[in-house]
């Protein structure tokens, strides 16, 4: 009975020392694969020891996903060498908690090395684990702060010896944190420097508040210097002893430049003044002239002393004061002017000036800053006429393969009726792309109309779509010309844009791979590709031909106005400038041109490609 009470006992004694210290027992029976848990681990579990029943599969399914694979290799691996694991692991509760254990373990194998059973313990470690993650994480944090601020930052003990920097200080000295660690300024710079840093670090240990001093500093990392406002104070502990110096360096190399510099630009915004062309003045809140610089009397013909106390509306058309008044009023609510368009009349003498204005910084003065465009004006009106005839020009080569198309036409009606081969469905398809032709030549000219004076609406349009409107267009000229279109034309890609000038764009760049491939392309299929498909966010059309590529000595300029290597009857080098600038100012896209070598029909290729990118 004695010897009863006494197991009795220690067993309790054991539970407790095992919920003391949140250890439980376990044992795994590999023969039965009877799986036996201590009541701690039931506790640490959070299971209920009468109504749970432990099982190997069972033990798994608390263990964190993340963590079973590593705990499972740990244990089978001990099976194998024989040798005792260890491991620390994660639980995963029902309410989403969890939990961190360390859990050992050894293994009792019979006579032929088969495992009999294995023996173990999990101990509960959440609350030093998450103490250990909390404060790494707040040393992280720390870590991040000090080596994300701008300024070199350093700590030092009482005899100079480096105790921790920042990466902007690893920089200065040119080594790592660990190689600075545990040595002196003395190890990296010249004994001067090194003198002189001493000497602050002692007077900023000796005082009662940070000291401040200015130096210019050499990055070993690099060689470039700064000019370094250095802040030291000392370290002390809670008892008030001196453990080190606190060093911050900040970079007032820019400030100091900026100080240099703004003395400067005063002497070259006073030059500027006296001496640019443009027409500068201040004036007051009533609009009188305050002060005027020489440009805007030669501009005007009056003197400063004409000037001076006049209002700046005086010198305005009569006809026009209203409309520069109203202006001058949206000023005063808007704050700004720029490039406003009016007529002076000064001494019978007639003016045309761009006018700027802004606030000066008192906001109680006005900056007025006039061009004199009199000359601009009159050479506006001789660029309409040039600007006229290069548009005719335009249109004249955008209607050269429409008027192909319709010639070739009619000529094969003509052939055909001749020789009694004329059907009527030949007549309506023909009649069909004769009017597709007519149509297209009516529009170009809105369409260059509208494209200078930049007035049309944007509407939302199908690529697809526009692009067999282009090949509707084109197609007698490729069938023409023994070329054959390959499309792949993904999806249903819409866009905003004007599909008149996608499709004189498509237009330029296909006939520009028609005239390659009719050039270089001789006993082949003749060939021109075109695709289109969705990349990130981004639409993209490429249009790609086998006519052997562009030399790489022009395909930088091909965008270029006028540039052409074909003889002037041929073309003009418009086209794909023009198309440029509709891809580009119109459509806010872009527009490269590259060679590229590629696999069709188990063939090589090698052809220019369009890659035309909508953001």
């Amino acid at each position: 009975m004695k010897k009863n009470m006494n197991k009795y006992e220690y067993k309790n004694q054991l539970e407790t020392l095992q919920e003391l210290a949140h250890i439980g027992l376990w044992e795994f029976d590999l023969t039965t694969k009877t799986l036996t848990w201590s009541n701690e681990i039931y506790n640490i579990f959070e299971m209920d020891n009468k109504t749970f029943i432990p099982t190997y599969e069972d033990f798994f399914k608390i263990v964190h996903p993340e963590d079973k694979e590593l705990l499972e290799n740990a244990y089978l691996n001990s099976l194998k060498t024989k040798e005792k694991f260890k491991i620390n692991h994660r639980l995963l509760m029902n309410d989403g908690r969890v939990k961190y254990v360390e859990e050992s373990g050894n293994t009792l194998f019979d006579e032929k090395g088969n495992p009999l059973i294995s023996r173990g313990t999990v101990q509960d470690i959440t609350e030093l684990s998450l103490a250990k993650i909390e404060a790494q994480n707040e040393h992280n944090k720390l870590k991040a702060i000090l080596e994300n601020i701008p300024d070199l930052l350093w700590i030092k003990d009482v005899n100079g010896v480096y105790i921790t920097c920042n990466k902007r200080f690893e920089d200065f000295f040119g080594a790592k944190e660990k190689d600075i660690i545990n040595k002196t300024d003395y190890d990296f710079v010249d004994k001067k420097l090194a003198d002189f840093f001493k000497e602050h670090d002692i007077k900023a240990m000796n005082s009662k508040k940070p000291l401040s001093n200015f130096e210019d500093i050499t990055f070993a990392s690099d060689g470039h210097k700064e000019y370094l406002q250095s802040i030291k104070s000392k370290v002390i502990d809670s008892n008030g002893n001196i453990l080190g110096v606190l060093g911050i360096g900040r970079d007032l190399t820019e400030l100091r430049d900026k100080e240099v510099k703004l003395t400067e630009q005063q002497e070259e915004l006073q030059s500027i003044y006296n001496t640019t062309k443009d027409g500068l003045a201040i004036v007051d809140m009533k609009t009188n002239f305050v002060k005027v610089n020489k440009a805007y009397c030669e501009i005007t013909g009056l003197s400063e002393e004409e000037l001076l106390g006049t209002s700046c509306l005086a010198l305005s058309d009569p006809q026009d004061r209203e409309r520069v008044s109203a202006i001058m009023n949206e000023f005063m609510q808007k704050g700004v002017i720029d490039n406003f368009e009016k007529v002076c009349i000064i001494k019978n003498k007639r003016i045309n000036v761009t006018l700027s204005a802004s606030w000066m910084p008192d906001k109680k003065h006005i900056l007025l800053s006039m061009k004199d465009i009199t000359k601009n004006k009159l050479f506006e009106e001789q660029s309409k006429l040039a600007a006229m005839g290069e548009m005719i020009g335009n249109i004249a080569h955008q209607w050269r393969q429409p008027l192909s198309v319709i010639t070739t036409i009619s000529s094969n009606i003509k052939l055909r009726s001749e020789y009694d081969q004329l059907e009527d469905y030949d007549i309506e398809s023909d009649m069909n792309i004769i009017m597709q032709q007519a149509q297209y030549l009516s529009k170009t000219i809105d369409d260059f109309r509208n494209f200078i004076r930049n007035t049309k609406d944007v509407h939302k349009l199908s690529l697809k779509d526009t692009i067999e409107k282009t090949l509707s267009i084109l197609h007698s000229a490729m069938i023409n010309n023994s070329i054959t279109i390959i499309t792949d034309l993904k999806d249903d890609i819409e866009i905003e844009g004007y599909e008149n000038e996608l499709i004189q764009s498509f237009i330029n760049i296909i006939n520009n791979a028609k005239d390659a491939v009719k050039e270089n392309v001789k006993n082949d299929e003749k060939l021109i590709f075109i695709d289109t498909k969705k990349e990130d966010s981004s639409l993209i059309i490429t249009i790609k031909d086998n006519g052997g590529g562009i030399s790489d000595n022009i395909i930088h300029r091909i965008f270029e106005p006028y540039f052409t290597t074909k003889n002037k009857t041929v073309g003009t080098g418009i086209g794909l400038s023009m198309t440029y600038k509709m891809i580009t100012e119109r459509h806010n896209a872009s527009i490269d041109v590259y060679n590229e070598e590629y696999i069709y029909n188990n063939k090589n290729y090698k052809g220019a490609c369009f890659k035309i990118t909508f953001k």
